[in-house]
């Protein structure tokens, strides 16, 4: 009687023994293939980061300072410039979606931007021409937001074209501060042969402009308030303006209070430049 049982006692545990080192087998090779999978992302994460150029840009007459922060470890925001002499072109962008896909569409914009941005193109022939491009074989249905412009130094003419995107803020500090008035257009990407309309403003000379992705104005709370239009229009007009890195960092510090802990549910990009 108890060599049966302990024949059975063996036998059973080398039952458990091999499940259990079944298990474990099937752990570390899940573990592996995690932290092989976190390894790409953080790598693909430094490629997109060296995508965009630097965010601060100082020159004679122009103060301007960019910030994205990917809401996962890639994300689909862009911002992007091009300076020449004394033109400066600029663009800020939000693909929709996140993660992979949205950053490889996001790639293929700035390639796209900064190669129309080289040939001088209007802000609205640049959009134009990407919405050609994008909507060539674009099974997946992405698109992007984006908000183009092309200032003279010199001049400060801001020559821009919005597609779809969150109106800037033009102003602030001591002269208040609004939202521009713009033709909206539609999304890049979404239809062929469209024609996008752009505007101009005869001279931002002296009044910084304020560019961002909803990852700022929808930011959200545990309870799910988001941080808002009319706020962040409040923070623009009390922050006294020293240059545009203070203002960024200002309502990046205004973004992280409001979310009390709470996980980023969307990229976030602001830019801010002031000619003059």
């Amino acid at each position: 009687m108890l060599v049966g049982f302990f024949g059975f006692y063996v036998v059973h545990n080398r039952r458990a023994l091999k499940l259990l080192q079944s298990a474990y087998g099937q752990l570390e090779e899940a573990t592996t293939a995690r932290e092989r999978i976190e390894s790409e992302l953080r790598i693909a994460r430094d490629i997109q980061m060296s995508m965009i150029p630097a965010g601060n840009l100082e020159s004679e007459g122009l103060d301007l300072f960019a910030s994205m922060t990917p809401a996962k470890e890639v994300g689909g925001d862009l911002y992007d410039y091009f300076m020449e002499k004394n033109h400066l072109y600029f663009a800020i962008g939000d693909v929709s979606g996140k993660g992979v896909p949205a950053s490889l569409f996001m790639a293929q914009v700035i390639r796209l931007f900064r190669a129309m941005a080289k040939h001088h193109y209007t802000p609205a022939e640049i959009c134009n021409r990407i919405n050609d491009e994008l909507t060539e074989n674009n099974e997946n249905g992405m698109f992007i937001t984006m908000f183009i412009g092309l200032v003279d130094l010199t001049t400060g003419r801001l020559d821009f074209c919005n597609a779809g995107h969150n109106p800037p803020v033009l102003g602030g500090d001591a002269d208040g501060g609004n939202f521009l008035q713009m033709i909206p257009n539609a999304p890049i990407g979404l239809w062929q042969g469209l024609e996008y309309e752009g505007e101009f403003i005869e001279s931002i000379k002296g009044k910084p402009l304020f560019i961002y992705t909803d990852g700022l104005n929808e930011a959200e709370n545990p309870q799910l308030d988001r941080f808002g239009d009319e706020h962040m229009l409040e923070v623009l007009r009390e922050t006294k303006f020293a240059n545009a890195m203070q203002v960024v960092e200002t309502l990046k510090r205004q973004v992280e209070e409001h979310r009390d802990g709470a996980d980023p549910n969307d990229d976030l990009t602001m830019m801010c430049l002031k000619v003059g």
